[in-house]
């Protein structure tokens, strides 16, 4: 339980850190004034004051925000050490707001470009620490479980060993995979070992579309050979594009209904995380940088409150030449927030639910 919780509580801190650095960085450079940058969410615990900016840690380690004057409408009840703050913000054109609108799309966006961009640093990384699969073994041992996938939910982690399927023994990997492609949709028992104990678990392959075959989320060990730096860029660079493109075609995928719609709240990902840190440092990566480009490309989604809300808002004013009214626009990001908070706490509900 330590060891996931403070596995997450970094893992967490390191993305939200570059999500939210990638919009104090262009805040600073267009002159936008950023009146803190904080880990975390709540009370704060410790800050110091540098400039205009006050740099804070957050008592709940959950999130993070970079607060830019002009982002939000201020209202007559605010402090009038703030109004004050802010009209002389406005005087000297630093609010978010007097900025064009490319400047604004750049504050916005950059988010998001940063999570990609450590994605890209995690994978390159990995390929130079531990190096990229030339080979994979032959035995039924699983090096690697993907989150999220049909063997991770049936309880099968890094390390285990698949000794009979149906009550059929398997010797090597290309015969557990034989079994497991030619039976999507069909349940599966397999007997595993772990650690010298042996004991039962049911899993139903799902259909991969590409190659029409079924699949559990599952990896053999793999032999790697370490890979020099700018090769490990390159391929880092590409490992990034092509899960950018896997969990675009999973979102159409469930919004248009053709797979079930599946979403992790902070529960389940603190889990993932933990069993991810007992299995060492590359699972530990390899996760944050697949979690990294998740946050990525969710806070682009034309959701009010998220950031490709916002940038709706700015495509509007681009496409009509007008900016849509800030009190209004500020009121249209407030209940996207109160929504998104309603969702968060339903899915952190069922995800208790489902570790109890």
């Amino acid at each position: 339980m330590i060891l996931t919780i403070v596995s997450f509580i970094i893992v967490l801190g390191i993305l939200v850190f570059f999500h939210e650095l990638g919009h104090f960085l262009v805040a600073k450079h267009v002159g936008v004034q950023v009146e803190e940058f904080a880990l975390g969410m709540g009370p704060k615990v410790i800050g110091k004051q540098v400039g205009e900016t006050l740099y804070s840690i957050r008592m709940l380690p959950l999130g993070g925000f970079c607060k830019m004057t002009g982002e939000m409408p201020i209202d007559d009840e605010s402090e009038q050490e703030e109004i004050e703050a802010y009209q002389e913000a406005v005087r000297n054109n630093k609010c978010l707001f007097q900025k064009s609108v490319w400047e604004r799309i750049g504050v916005i966006s950059m988010g998001s470009i940063m999570n990609f961009i450590l994605a890209i640093l995690l994978f390159a990384l990995i390929f130079t620490i531990f190096g990229i699969p030339v080979d994979s073994s032959s035995s039924t041992v699983i090096g690697q479980v993907i989150p999220e996938q049909p063997a991770y939910q049936a309880g099968l982690r890094d390390g285990d060993k698949v000794l009979a399927v149906n009550d059929q023994q398997v010797e090597s990997w290309d015969q557990l995979s034989e079994v497991i492609h030619s039976n999507p949709g069909q349940q599966l028992s397999l007997e595993v070992e772990r650690d010298g104990q042996v004991f039962e678990t049911e899993v139903t392959p799902i259909m991969e579309q590409e190659r029409q075959e079924g699949v559990i989320g599952i990896i053999p060990v793999l032999t790697r050979e370490p890979v020099n730096i700018f090769r490990a860029l390159w391929l880092g660079l590409k490992q990034t594009g092509l899960y950018i493109v896997a969990i675009i075609v999973g979102l159409w995928q469930m919004i248009t209904g053709q797979i079930g719609a599946e979403v992790s709240g902070p529960v389940r990902i603190a889990q993932m995380v933990g069993d991810a840190a007992q299995s060492g440092m590359l699972r530990v990566m390899n996760l944050a940088a697949i979690i990294s480009v998740n946050l990525g490309i969710m806070n682009l989604l034309p959701i009010p409150a998220l950031d490709g809300g916002r940038l709706v808002f700015l495509g509007y004013e681009i496409i009509t030449g007008k900016s849509v009214d800030q009190e209004k626009e500020g009121m249209v990001h407030l209940i996207g927030f109160i929504l998104l908070m309603l969702l968060f706490v339903i899915i952190m509900i069922q995800d208790l639910r489902a570790i109890i």
